[in-house]
Order: structure tokens, then C-alpha cells, then sequence
């Protein structure tokens, strides 16, 4: 018995049914994640092959899955760049008062006056580059 395209009955049924304009919009949504059948449609792919929907729903959860890491690896980084910010921020404050207490602020004040102003615009150009 020769091997069968499970995808061959779907195709040509989906085709006979669908007008042609609802077809291009359903195979652009299906590339960027694969979505759950309709009951018709299911109930013929456990005909075809029993284990398909529970393969495809272990794709979908799967692309959810990395999808919510990819986003909690946002967050981190953009909590490490907060607290590089926060971090150089009071390495400055210090500065500045160490070179008070030490009767030195005349030689440290285009230090940490262009440390700040780096600092600021550095944090400027990453907030309009996400913008």
C-alpha cells in the first residue's frame, strides 16, 4: 500500500470550500503560529493519523514556551541596564564628594561633569533607539 500525504485529504477538501481571497490570509497567520483545527477538520486529521493533534498542540505550547523566555530575558536585560545606570550614577555622586572632602572639586568637576553627561546621553540614545 503505497504512503499516504495526511495533509493531501485536508487540502483538497479545504481547497473545494474555501473562496480563494480567505485562503491567502489563513497561510500567513498559519507560518507565524500554527493554530488549532476546527472540530470538522479535527476530527478527520484522528482519522488520518491519531497522534497529529497532540503533536501540534506540543508545537504550539512549545513556541508559547519560548516565547515567555524570550520575554523574561528582556526584562533581565533591561533590569541590567537599569542597574549599570543606577550603578555609574552613584559612582558619580561619590566622586563628587570624595573630591569635596579631599579640597579637590576643581580638578574633578569636568570628570564627573562629562562622566554624567555620557551617562545621559548614552541612557537618551537607547530609550529613542526602542522607540
Amino acid at each position: 500500500m503505497p504512503e499516504q500525504d495526511p495533509a493531501a485529504p485536508l487540502a483538497e477538501t479545504a481547497a473545494a470550500t474555501a473562496p480563494p481571497a480567505a485562503a491567502a490570509p489563513a497561510a500567513s497567520a498559519a507560518s507565524a503560529m500554527p493554530s488549532f483545527p476546527h472540530a470538522d477538520e479535527a476530527s478527520k486529521w484522528k482519522e488520518i493519523e491519531p497522534d497529529h493533534l497532540a503533536w501540534r498542540r506540543a508545537l504550539v505550547e512549545r513556541q508559547l514556551r519560548q516565547e515567555r523566555l524570550d520575554q523574561w530575558t528582556g526584562y533581565g536585560f533591561r533590569l541590567l541596564e537599569y542597574a549599570i545606570v543606577v550603578g555609574f550614577g552613584v559612582a558619580f555622586v561619590w566622586l563628587g564628594f570624595y573630591a569635596v572632602d579631599h579640597k579637590a572639586s576643581g580638578q574633578a568637576a569636568p570628570l564627573i561633569g562629562g562622566g554624567m553627561a555620557g551617562l545621559v546621553s548614552a541612557v537618551l540614545a537607547v530609550r529613542n533607539r526602542r522607540n
